[in-house]
């Protein structure tokens, strides 16, 4: 029975609405609970989906944003892609698990995927939210910056030490590398938590090159930046050099090359010529990618009597991974084996790569969508940050870097916990950024704007 504290998170989002509106709510409500609780922090209902408290807490935000803001809503390249994918999923799953199971994955499809991804793309709708929604996910992730250190220290997480009790079997896992614990947080893993920390840091830098931590803070953030004035840094490098900690922390090379990745798209927009970098960055990743996939096949194939390192080890599973569940895959090429009921080869149950796993699951189309969603959604991020004025950070090139970063860290993991309705955020806030009808991009003279006495279309930032 107190599983149903899942519950708690259901009242506080009808509160702050009743309070404070839907922006409130998924600012001060739906963010903070969505990345501090996990998602086997759940609770089962007989003949009902199970929802976690990241799912509890959206459902009256869904509610209040489909009665205010369906009128508004609109059905373009994104939302058909985004609609075959839940529906060749689902209807798969039923084909192979039955109706029962099937509803309850339709359940956390749209509750966990479509409804992140309406937040982003209704929600977050002017430049004022934009910066309100990643000033949040920051101060969030500077908060867990203590936990992730307990974690390392005593190998648990205190979120699972405080609320374990009430989800009872709800455990956190333990990875050792090195002789030390790789902390996960509340990601379930600490590949998906490094996932989300390369998420964060390209936000938080995006915030810095808008000067949103140039004023003086106020409250606990403030609080810190006064206790850490021996660093003679400003706030923002000691935002950035703690989530580069966490990260470390994580120990999780798959997520550290998307980064990197992702940080080198980004810094395309940073520059005057950004059609020129962006071609240089395109045959840098493609040289990159097979020099790459050369050092990894040496890498990880022994010489005559030699003995191959830990790393190289866990590399080699990868690789035999695929290549001995790939008959399983062949054999339900096109629907799968369902989302729970995929054949498991013993010694192997671990299927580190979200795509092949994806593949297993509800076949191969399933991947396939997947990719064209987010090829769709970095080139016309690409294509809206090239149109940013020369001397703006084009938000779209950091979108752009995310979606590549992510994509490049699941090749090495599944897509699980927060990271998949993280994504779907992402690509909804992608699409209100590219859609908006003041996207940004000032197109008259600051000297003829105030001859006309508009208003600027922002006073200020909400804390």
């Amino acid at each position: 029975m107190t599983r149903y504290i899942v519950f708690v998170a259901t009242l506080l989002s009808l509160h702050m609405i009743a309070r404070r509106g839907l922006s409130q709510t998924v600012l001060l409500v739906w963010i903070p609970i969505f990345l501090a609780f996990p998602f086997n922090f759940f609770v089962n209902i007989p003949g009902l989906p199970d929802p976690n408290l990241m799912q509890a807490a959206i459902l009256p935000i869904l509610v209040v944003l489909l009665r205010d803001k369906l009128p508004l809503m609109q059905f373009g390249r994104m939302e058909i892609l985004l609609t075959i994918y839940v529906v060749f999923r689902v209807f798969v799953d039923f084909l192979s698990r039955g109706y029962s199971d099937a509803q309850n994955y339709a359940f956390y499809m749209l509750s966990s995927l479509i409804g992140p991804y309406l937040i982003g793309r209704y929600v977050i709708d002017r430049r004022q939210m934009d910066i309100a929604i990643a000033r949040m996910f920051v101060l969030m992730f500077v908060i867990f910056f203590p936990m992730f250190v307990y974690e390392l220290k005593f190998w648990v997480s205190p979120i699972y030490k405080w609320f374990s009790v009430f989800f009872p079997g709800a455990g956190s896992g333990l990875s050792v590398r090195y002789g030390v614990a790789r902390t996960a947080g509340t990601f379930e893993h600490p590949i998906l938590a490094c996932v989300m920390i390369v998420v964060v840091y390209r936000l938080h830098r995006w915030l810095t090159w808008m000067g949103a931590w140039d004023k003086p803070e106020r409250g606990w953030l403030g609080w810190l930046d006064r206790i850490t004035r021996w660093m003679r840094i400003p706030l923002a490098a000691k935002i950035s050099i703690l989530l580069i900690m966490m990260a470390i922390m994580t120990i999780s090379r798959g997520p550290w090359i998307g980064g990197f990745v992702g940080a080198a798209m980004t810094a395309v927009g940073n520059f005057k010529n950004r059609k020129k970098w962006l071609v240089i960055f395109a045959l840098a990743l493609v040289v990159g990618s097979g020099v790459g996939k050369m050092a990894l096949d040496s890498y990880i194939t022994p010489k005559e009597g030699q003995v191959i390192s830990g790393e190289a080890q866990t590399m080699l599973y990868r690789k035999e991974m695929i290549d001995r569940y790939k008959e399983f895959m062949y054999e339900k090429m096109w629907t799968g084996w369902g989302l729970t009921t995929r054949p498991k080869i013993r010694g192997m149950e671990s299927i580190d790569n979200a795509f092949f796993l994806m593949a297993l699951q509800h076949g191969i189309l399933a991947p396939a969508i997947f990719l064209i969603i987010f090829i769709y959604a970095i080139i016309s991020q690409v294509k809206f940050g090239l149109l940013a004025p020369p001397d703006k950070p084009p938000i779209g090139f950091t979108f752009a870097g995310i979606y590549l970063a992510a994509f490049i860290s699941f090749a090495t993991v599944y897509m699980g916990s927060q990271t998949e309705p993280m994504l779907f955020l992402l690509l909804g806030w992608g699409e209100s950024i590219k859609n908006r009808p003041d996207t940004g991009i000032t197109t008259r003279p600051e000297a003829e704007l105030k001859k006309s006495g508009a208003n600027p279309p922002f006073r200020r930032i909400l804390y």
